[in-house]
């Protein structure tokens, strides 16, 4: 679920997405091999926080997004819908791949998506879950890192975790494809912030996605695109979209320091997607 500007997420929401997936993830154990996290809580596991002055504020999200290998399963010991039925987790709608409990009066969603393929462009089953087919997710399983995580899980239960996670040149490659085909200001937020504050460096980050664009990520060319068509100018849907998404909609009479953080905002995002192009080629 995303909303059009940053104010329209609940603090009291966004903090449960880590609960949830320090919930799920444990209980999957058997399945770890097969999974890796993807989407939204990705920049909290790949990028450094800093905190006050102009920085962009804190990604925010309300859903814990896992891509699945086709194959996956645990053999003799269970399922994954069952599992996660044990954790709280049911089916929302049977022909969506979105999974949901209630935590603190909020519906919380755990998301399933699968490498698509031309014989499975929609969704599919994999072991007994539902999964939406995409590109690009076989390259997030086969690049994740390892990052340990903990907090508290939406039991109140103090949790410590290995997870695997999407790398940079992955998540990005996913966002831009997707801010392509949904012109969404949270995907272009994103993008800026990942880049902005990847924890190996703003250049280290350019490099990861040149490498997905050499491997032959199946999300490139769609995301090369996106950049072509979406990111050049900074009245291009991109720029335009992410400063929407971060200071609302702009007023014909809005104070001078106002309009500045707004041009400087999508100079920012021109300048970023500008610098990804140019290390793809």
């Amino acid at each position: 679920m995303k909303f059009d500007s940053y104010s329209a997420y609940d603090p009291s929401v966004t903090s449960q997405s880590l609960p949830a997936f320090l919930t799920v993830w444990p209980g999957l154990s058997l399945f770890h091999k097969d999974l890796v996290l993807i989407e939204g809580l990705v920049p909290l596991c790949i990028c450094k926080h800093p905190i006050g002055g102009d920085i962009l504020p804190r990604h925010v999200t309300m859903d814990v997004d896992f891509g699945i290998a086709l194959g996956a399963s645990s053999a003799l010991y269970g399922t994954i819908a069952t599992d996660l039925s044990g954790m709280g987790f049911r089916l929302k709608d049977p022909s969506k791949a979105r999974y949901v409990t209630n935590s603190k009066g909020h519906e919380l969603f755990i998301d399933f998506l699968v490498e698509s393929t031309g014989d499975n462009p929609g969704t599919m089953m994999v072991d007994d879950i539902i999964a939406s087919g995409l590109p690009g997710i076989q390259r997030a399983l086969d690049t994740a890192r390892h990052v340990t995580l903990e907090g508290q899980d939406l039991f109140g239960g103090n949790q410590q975790t290995t997870a695997r996670v999407c790398e940079v040149g992955p998540f990005l490659a996913l966002k831009l494809r997707a801010f392509g085909s949904r012109q969404q200001g949270k995907d272009a937020f994103d993008i800026l912030y990942t880049l902005k504050h990847y924890d190996r460096g703003f250049d280290a980050a350019l490099e990861g996605f040149a490498t997905e664009v050499d491997a032959g990520n199946p999300a490139c060319p769609d995301a090369l695109k996106a950049l072509r068509d979406n990111f050049a100018s900074e009245q291009a849907p991109g720029p335009t979209r992410a400063a929407h998404f971060l200071l609302g909609a702009p007023y014909r009479n809005g104070s001078k320091d106002e309009q500045l953080k707004r041009t400087l905002l999508k100079q920012e995002m021109v300048n970023t997607a500008s610098a990804l192009r140019n290390a793809a080629q």
